[in-house]
């Protein structure tokens, strides 16, 4: 053991300096800086993880978009919206209750998912299955036995579209394990665990909702490896778009109602004349009677046509496309 003289020797002979704001002795070298690490909320998923992650969950919402539409025959539009990584108990404090959680085991992993559904979606979504326009409601409320079977069906849009897309990189079959209005009762991940959180934004009945998925890093640690630009991109072909979720993009596209209207003739006239129009006065429109007509199709003229009947039913054959000049 040192005695105090010998203490006080060292001290006497030691370089630091008595100024309280000189640098310690191991300086920073130039050029570098200092980043400040969290580590109750450590970066466990990698730039490059976190990208792949985005590009597959860029088709989940395509793909969901498509199916959604489908099923409710009517315009879905999904767009990824974000992708983080943030401490589950905090992406758990910050949700808006009630709504609607699912618990999500996919092959691959090594324990579950979850997905959140914004119940205003899901309440849009029932209405336009019993026939009305789905308009989102403005206040949340908790849904009632009957919804529920129907917010399932939505659900079994979705789950689809997550499995789809992850085909680029490895089977990944998803089963539903339970669903829960709040997070009270779930076992998904430990509060402080790491998870990747993919939000994503619905358009639907003029308004817009939110869906998320959220991947805790425990259950995804087993397939990190493959979450790498150059395995997503080797999977990817040239147009972007994967093989295996073509045919169900195909058979979306099938059931979507789409506005076709035949318009016989147009024709410019002023003001004062549409003013004195009477019953019985004839307007003459620039087309022939034998001439052939537009045909739109949503927004957009594409094609010609002739007008006709059949039985009691008045029609239309298309006789050529349009080209886009004549347009």
């Amino acid at each position: 053991m040192l005695s105090q003289a010998e203490i006080d020797a060292i001290l006497r002979t030691s370089p630091v300096s008595d100024d309280a704001d000189a640098l310690p002795l191991h300086a920073i070298a130039p050029g570098r800086t200092v980043k400040t690490y969290d580590f109750r909320r450590p970066d466990k998923f990698s730039k490059d993880q976190l990208r792949t992650l985005q590009a597959i969950h860029e088709n989940v919402a395509r793909i969901a978009g498509a199916r959604l539409g489908a099923s409710l025959r009517s315009p879905v539009s999904i767009q990824l919206a974000t992708c983080e990584q943030t401490v589950f108990d905090e992406y758990i404090a910050g949700l808006d209750l009630p709504t609607q959680l699912v618990v999500l085991r996919a092959g691959p992993l090594a324990g579950p998912m979850l997905l959140e559904l914004d119940l205003r979606f899901a309440f849009a979504g029932i209405e336009r299955m019993l026939g009305g326009h789905g308009t989102l409601p403005t206040e949340r409320r908790e849904p009632t036995a009957i919804e529920g079977v129907l917010i399932r069906r939505l659900v079994d849009e979705i789950v689809p579209a997550i499995a789809e897309a992850w085909a680029h990189l490895t089977t990944f079959p998803i089963e539903i394990i339970e669903t829960a209005l709040g997070p009270a009762l779930l076992r998904v991940a430990a509060p402080s665990e790491v998870a990747a959180v993919l939000a994503f934004e619905i358009r639907f009945g003029g308004r817009a909702a939110t869906f998320t998925v959220i991947y805790p890093h425990a259950a995804v640690e087993p397939i990190l490896p493959r979450l790498s630009a150059t395995a997503w991109y080797a999977q990817t072909d040239r147009d972007g778009e994967s093989e295996a979720s073509r045919p169900l993009l195909e058979e979306a596209l099938d059931h979507i109602e789409i506005a076709v209207t035949a318009v016989l003739g147009a024709v410019e006239l002023p003001v004062d004349t549409l003013a004195d129009l009477q019953l019985g006065d004839v307007i003459r429109l620039d087309e022939r009677i034998a001439d052939p007509i537009r045909i739109w199709i949503s927004d957009q003229v594409r094609a010609w046509g002739i007008p006709g009947r059949i039985d009691d039913r008045l029609a239309v054959q298309l006789v050529a496309p349009l080209t886009p000049v004549e347009a």
